[in-house]
């Protein structure tokens, strides 16, 4: 095209000194020929940008990580004028990934595409036509139209969620349950205090006396609540990339969510209390108790942003000092020593800590080293690498 381009205006700048200094009318008619084709084509492009009607549809919004989903393209010529040349740049459900469509359409008539997208990757996305480039049957000109600037115009959303790995156990003795005695006789909420009577003892508010119990009992008694002592747990969560770009980020970020799923389901499945914290740009919170609050956690971790840019280290001791959790289990995708050096110190603390790191297919060298340095501290630490068995890693020795 640019070739074409190059004789045609080259040959239009000829004909212009020819004729300037012949005075010849043929390279005049040749000149205003030439400029005739250029307007006519641009009024064509111009003419079908905004003309064209199209239709896009997704086969499914949500889907989950691996099972494909299907983009249907149709794109309507209903003017007596065919179409110029089109190609259409497409956004597809993976990092970075567009595919081009090449066509033209002839009067009254639509071209339908469809794209399967295999998804290999969770996270939200925006998927749909970009740009479109109309290119007219000579290649002189060629018209990008960039369809995100329509006020109207909106990619398509897709939500993509991580796999969900469903686990038997946990290789963490703090998590055993058999260690604890629950009282979910007394009440169905956790987040309930238990009632409880007393003798009535001096600087008691008189609000708290319990009249009717007083009466039968001959005696004043004070009405007092005990909050229940639930064990919980504290999913710490470092949103960063860990210095991974591209497939390798993509691929981290996805086991990495796929992992925490997996933690997230287990835990309040067993009616753990369980405090989710993500490292992200901003503190994020989310808390739940039993299955009926899996969905929100879960989506967010469909759609959550590895957006960090600071060290990790000062979150973890701010975090690690906070909550009184039975237990934390940090996830992290970083291969650090300090985090290493930080969790060694809080080893003494009543709170049992376990890491995992989550890492893209290929494995980072510097892994040994990190669980060479947890070993001496007495930590446990589990790598879990894109395609591997979640569940296998998480349910084996460290």
């Amino acid at each position: 095209m640019k070739q074409r381009q190059v004789v045609f205006f080259s040959l239009a700048a000829f004909f212009l000194v020819a004729g300037l200094l012949s005075g010849s009318r043929v390279f005049y008619v040749l000149l205003f020929s030439q400029l005739f084709l250029v307007l006519a084509t641009l009024a064509l492009n111009l003419w079908a940008a905004v003309t064209f009607t199209y239709t896009q549809e997704l086969s499914a919004p949500r889907t989950l990580r691996g099972r494909p989903v299907t983009l249907t393209l149709t794109i309507h010529n209903e003017k007596p004028l065919p179409f110029p040349l089109m190609r259409v740049r497409l956004v597809l459900a993976s990092e970075k990934r567009q595919q081009d469509l090449v066509f033209n359409l002839a009067p009254d008539s639509r071209l339908e595409h469809r794209q399967e997208m295999p998804c290999p990757y969770r996270g939200a996305y925006a998927v749909g036509m970009t740009v479109i480039d109309f290119l007219d049957l000579f290649g002189l000109l060629r018209l990008p139209f960039d369809m995100r600037l329509l006020p109207y115009y909106r990619l398509k959303p897709l939500l993509v969620y991580p796999r969900l790995v469903e686990l038997s156990r946990l290789n963490m003795p703090a998590l055993d349950m058999q260690r604890f005695t629950r009282h979910q006789n007394l009440t169905d909420d956790h987040d309930q205090p238990y009632p409880m009577v007393r003798d009535y003892q001096p600087g008691d508010s008189g609000k708290h006396i319990h009249w009717k119990v007083s009466v039968r009992q001959q005696n004043l008694m004070t009405l007092t609540y005990e909050q229940a002592t639930e064990p919980s747990v504290e999913l710490i969560l470092d949103l960063h990339r860990g210095g991974y770009d591209g497939e390798n980020a993509s691929q981290a970020e996805d086991i990495f969510c796929e992992t925490a799923t997996a933690l997230v389901y287990y835990l309040l499945r067993q009616n753990w209390h369980l405090l989710v914290s993500g490292h992200g740009h901003q503190l994020q919170h989310l808390s739940g108790s039993s299955l009926k609050d899996f969905q929100p956690i879960y989506q967010w971790l469909a759609s959550v942003r590895f957006n960090s840019r600071r060290s990790f280290v000062q979150p973890l001791r701010q975090s690690l000092g906070s909550s009184r959790a039975r237990a934390r289990i940090v996830l992290t995708t970083r291969i650090e020593p300090e985090l290493g050096s930080l969790l060694g110190q809080n080893r003494l603390s009543r709170t049992s800590i376990y890491t995992l790191v989550a890492g893209p297919a290929r494995s980072n060298p510097n892994e040994t080293k990190l669980a060479g340095l947890f070993r001496q501290s007495g930590l446990p630490v589990w790598f879990v690498h894109y395609g591997d068995d979640v569940a296998r890693v998480l349910q084996g020795e460290w």
